[in-house]
């Protein structure tokens, strides 16, 4: 929602009110002049104004005193009271002039939750990224990093100048457009402000279940004025970390640049902005035996270069070196704006915003694993999008917002070396260690190209107290998504048996004799031999509001929103999957669902002196999932793609100089080509349910805020919010065949599956996984916050705040595909997962942010021209939640994602080496999640990260030059605490919210019944307990834990310098 308008209350006022009053609010940058007339009841209300200001309101009447109301400014999405008593004038008397109020909390139009960031603190506090992202954060209710309300950034909506800019089909980990490609969506420069909302009870505002970030761009005034500014870093802006200095050609450097004038004086303006992004991100993991590096790759380098020789000279493919490299961040951006004062009564604005961006990527080097530089490809995006928005007056009591949008985005992932089948050869049995080669898996056939079409009126009407709103919002979204895994086949080549001799990863890679297999082709079905899902959705919105100010005190607002989706295309049909899953069909889709969304919110003034407000609300949100979920069901039917999945034991299924191995990307074995294959390929499939609708919550706030001495408020705010519609997903081609002694569900035979071989138990052998897409209502998300805020006094503004978060829901919804989405999701049954701690939570965030500016004018003749700011912000969090898991798959669901059982003794499972049930009883002891849940199977994300404490500061200098033009020389420094001291400020989390604690080998059986097992006699008692491994040096020392935990980047303290030139 984009609105800021001025309105006049008639309650405290005398009786009489003045009628037919022509107010007048005249934006002082541009002369652009918002008139109106006040009713009966002597009320107006003046809409559509620019962000900003200053604004001058003036009021006057024959036979009445003028009044002149200046320096009054608007915040985004702000409605301001502006009341004026004209007293009757006997002689002729000069206007009244009243200075602007500083804005304050208290407002009776603020209901929800909001943030609002001006351009003031875009300018002052710290940003290296020069990101959206980085100003997410000073909302109490965001977890730091892009979340809201607990809930994932997939479910935001980002909105900049009304124009959606989120990443609507949800492959970007930034949630938004180009963040694959390391870019942002616009240019922080062009930035004015923006609010961060999680529950505007407007029911203009949509598309969300998260929260809702809402931006507006810069125009042109009366006055000249631009800037250039220069920001970089290089290697030695970098800091180190104990047994891990940072290395490599490292440098980082942004060039921006704005410009906006009049074309013609109080009537058009234009403004222009580009920035270009220059950054080499190297990739510093070395290899080698005994190095003095935390994430050393510590293996032989004379191995690397025997796979490299086997490469080249077996299967004539150059992978690449294992010497260090640099990947490529470099993105451009251009951003235009024309402003257009038609006259008094219509206003017209049209901009146009361009993105292109690549970032090297594919690379992955740590001390478990090692990418050649062959592997490498480049994600490519290309961003723009156009915006008409015309306001008009129409009437004393009427007003219309219309806006047009047009979006296109392209994105590509080009490989950069020639095509081979993404090849892992394990350095041991449990492929603890591994090198990677050829063109990683996901990114042999995947391209997007979108196309988003927006159209949107509102129109408002006063009358009397109340203020009408009716509109519509409709969005067209085109999708072309080209996305094929292991299209050009992907083999996993692991050490094995042979006789007496051990025939290691690297030797099979050799003999072309992998124990793992997969492969996706196009079927005859297939309208090419790179099927692409394309279709349209349509998301349709109408609505209607009425904010009444009911009293003096009091002010609601209702309304009603109703949003339908359409899929007018309907996937590809295949009939197979109809005849075997009971009449579930590959072409049903959610389409024509209505998403009804009413919403009432009010704000309660307390006293005559206006200094506490209660408010809150109530409301249903809605927004379309990321429409990568959707097209999965448009791809993944199996009648236009099929795949081969298969497990090999090398020594039993080929003989010794047998190459089952193709090097060539269109030659990869196939169904009934090879005997080791099935005659046919089985196929994944993805399906909706018939019921499936989209995402909604229920959310309601309550809220008190009171206005302080000295400037200060304090807000004390509770949010809690209920899923509706939720997300989760079911494998119903896998069939339970048992349940586990501690009662896990089984799905295959317990005597055949071990911790790398595993026996699934498909209902249709047809078919691998088949993934059914469903709602649930389970999920909830509650957070209460403590906030005590300084508006700017003698240059300190500034709050602190303190947030308590629960959070837990069924599918956090953290993957693309659908097979991720529940493979990934750590459980006890894949097929009915519990309610359990979200990934998004973070109970315990303290957040704090200072700005200071010093104006060197007030020791000396000087004025404002010589400024320096401090801007500084403080998060200290809870670490994120992870989950422990086993190596292996005690379920035989053909996927390791399974939550351990916690022994409470030492009979409880079967050790393989029981001398080690010490090692493990200690590390069980000393692990708080882990000694809570012995004697069950531990639920889902009760582990947690360590804390993490992290300061950043921006020093900025502002020298005044000539008249009008000055230079400001900035500084940026991030998690400040780790330049102070190397162990603070360190982030350490587990790799991808999971941790393997043990290993999984068998379950007991029958057959061992009389036997001795791990040096026990099995009895009855013992059939179905597991039979677990640690190796010997598992770790003991509880203090250890946080070395558990791999750092980053992030914990690395960053300096950035800038110059910047204003004119």
């Amino acid at each position: 929602m984009l609105a800021c308008s001025f309105h006049w209350s008639r309650w405290g006022r005398p009786a009489t009110p003045v009628r037919k009053t022509p107010p007048l609010a005249i934006h002082q940058p541009t002369g652009t002049r918002y008139g109106a007339t006040t009713n009966e009841e002597g009320r107006y209300y003046l809409q559509g104004l620019r962000v900003g200001g200053p604004y001058t309101i003036e009021a006057s009447f024959v036979g009445y005193q003028s009044v002149r109301e200046t320096g009054v400014n608007l915040q985004l999405d702000q409605t301001r009271t502006i009341s004026f008593e004209l007293q009757q004038a006997t002689e002729e008397l000069e206007a009244v002039e009243v200075i602007g109020e500083t804005d304050r909390l208290i407002d009776q139009n603020q209901m929800g939750t909001a943030t609002n960031v001006s351009q003031a603190e875009i300018e002052a506090l710290p940003t290296i990224s020069r990101s959206v992202q980085d100003f997410l954060r000073l909302s109490p209710f965001s977890n730091g990093n892009g979340a809201l309300a607990g809930r994932s950034n997939r479910y935001n909506s980002i909105q900049v100048d009304g124009a959606t800019l989120n990443d609507v089909f949800g492959l970007s980990d930034t949630g938004a457009p180009g963040g694959q490609a390391g870019s942002q969506p616009i240019s922080l420069s062009v930035i004015k402000e923006f609010n961060i909302e999680v529950a505007p009870y407007d029911v203009r505002s949509a598309g969300f279940t998260g929260g809702t970030i809402n931006a507006i761009t810069k125009s042109g005034t009366n006055n000249w004025e631009g800037s250039l500014n220069f920001l970089g870093r290089g290697d030695g802006l970098v800091g180190d970390l104990p047994n891990d200095p940072y290395t490599g050609n490292f440098g980082e450097y942004f060039y921006t640049g704005t410009l906006g004038g009049p074309i013609i004086e109080d009537n058009v303006f234009f403004f222009v902005g580009g920035e270009l992004k220059r950054e080499g991100r190297p990739q510093t993991t070395q290899v080698g035996l005994d190095l003095a590096q935390d994430d050393a790759f510590e293996v032989d380098p004379a191995q690397l270069e025997d796979i490299r020789g086997v490469a080249q000279n077996q299967y004539q493919y150059d992978p690449g070196s294992f010497s260090p490299l640099t990947l490529r961040i470099d993105n451009r951006k251009l951003f235009g704006k024309l402003s257009w004062n038609i006259n008094d009564r219509h206003r017209l604005s049209l901009r146009h915003n361009y993105v292109y961006a690549e970032s090297g990527d594919g690379i992955s080097r740590s001390s478990g694993g090692f990418s050649l530089s062959g592997r490498r490809f480049v994600n490519e995006s290309t961003q723009n999008s156009t915006v008409a928005r015309l306001k008009s007056t129409l009437g004393p009591s009427l007003y219309n917002e219309a806006r047009l949008v047009y979006t296109r985005v392209r994105n590509n992932r080009n490989p950069q070396g020639d095509a081979f089948p993404a090849s892992t050869i394990c350095l041991d049995a449990n492929c603890n260690e591994d090198v990677t080669l050829g063109v990683e898996r996901y990114s042999q056939a995947n391209r997007l190209n979108q196309d988003i079409f927006e159209i949107t009126d509102n129109l408002t009407y006063t009358r009397g107290a109340h203020t009408f709103t009716f509109g519509t919002s409709n969005r067209i979204f085109h999708f072309n998504n080209l996305f094929i895994r292991d299209f050009f086949g992907t083999y996993t080549f692991r050490p094995f048996t042979r006789g007496d001799s051990t025939v290691s990863g690297i030797e099979a890679f050799r003999l072309g004799q992998p124990s793992e297999y997969n492969l996706s082709y196009a079927t005859d079905r297939a309208d090419s031999e790179r099927p692409a899902a394309e279709f349209t959705a349509y998301q349709l919105g109408l609505y209607a509001q009425d904010e009444w100010e009911a009293t003096e005190r009091l002010t609601l607002t209702g309304g009603l929103r109703v949003d339908a989706p359409f899929l007018p295309q309907e996937p590809l049909n295949n009939p197979d999957v109809e005849d075997a899953f009971d009449g579930r069909s590959t072409t049903d889709v959610a389409s024509g669902n209505l998403l009804w969304q009413p919403r009432l919110g009010f704000n309660f003034n307390f006293g005559e002196d206006e200094i506490t407000q209660v408010r809150g609300g109530v409301g249903i949100f809605s927004g379309p999932p990321p429409y990568v979920w959707i097209s999965n069901q448009y791809t993944t039917t199996g009648a236009n793609i099929s795949r081969v999945s298969a497990s090999f034991n090398p020594a039993d299924d080929f003989d010794s100089d047998e190459q089952f191995f193709s090097p060539a990307p269109g030659e990869q074995p196939r169904p009934g080509e090879d005997p080791r294959l099935s005659a046919q390929g089985a196929t994944e499939v993805n399906l909706t349910s018939e019921e499936f609708e989209y995402p909604q919550t229920l959310r309601t706030n309550l809220a008190l805020d009171h206005e302080l001495p000295a400037g200060f408020a304090l807000t004390l705010e509770g949010i809690y919010s209920s899923t509706l519609n939720g997300i989760q997903y079911r494998n119903i081609n896998l069939e339970q065949t048992g349940v586990s002694k501690y009662g896990r569900p089984i799905y295959g035979d317990p005597g055949t599956f071990t911790s790398f071989g595993r026996s699934t138990a498909y209902q249709n052998e047809g078919f691998t996984n088949v993934l059914l897409l469903e709602n649930t209502d389970q999920g909830y998300e509650y957070s209460g916050t403590v906030r005590l805020q300084r508006r700017q006094a003698r240059g300190l503004s500034g709050s602190v705040s303190y947030t308590y978060t629960q959070a837990k829901n069924i599918n956090p919804g953290t993957s693309d595909q659908a097979v991720s989405q529940w493979r990934y999701l750590p459980s006890v049954d894949p097929n009915n997962p519990q309610l359990a701690t979200s990934a998004y939570q973070t109970p315990h965030r303290f957040l704090g942010q200072l700005t200071y500016r010093f104006d060197w004018g007030t020791l000396f003749d000087g004025g404002d021209r010589f400024t320096t700011t401090l801007g500084l912000v403080y998060e200290g969090t809870s670490g994120s939640p992870f989950s422990w898991t086993y190596f292996g798959d005690p379920n035989a669901d053909a996927t390791s994602n399974d939550l351990v059982y916690v022994p409470a003794e030492e009979d409880d499972v079967f050790m393989s080496n029981p001398d080690n049930w010490n090692l493990l009883d200690a590390f069980i002891e000393g692990h708080e999640a882990l000694n809570e849940a012995r004697g069950s199977i531990i639920d889902r994300n009760t582990a947690r990260d360590p804390w993490t404490h992290l300061i950043d500061l921006q020093l900025s200098q502002q020298i005044a030059t000539f008249e009008g033009q000055d230079i400001k020389l900035t500084a940026n420094l991030e998690n400040a605490l780790n330049l102070l001291d190397s162990e603070w400020g360190r982030i350490r989390e587990s790799s991808f919210g999971e941790k393997s604690a043990w290993t999984f080998n068998r379950y007991i059986t029958e057959s061992d019944v009389g036997s001795r097992v791990s040096g026990r006699i099995v009895t009855e008692d013992d059939v179905g307990k597991p039979v677990i491994s640690v190796s010997d040096e598992f770790d003991l020392e509880p203090a250890l834990a946080d070395e558990e935990f791999g750092t980053s980047f992030l914990s690395r303290w960053r300096l950035q310098f800038g110059v910047k030139y204003t004119f």
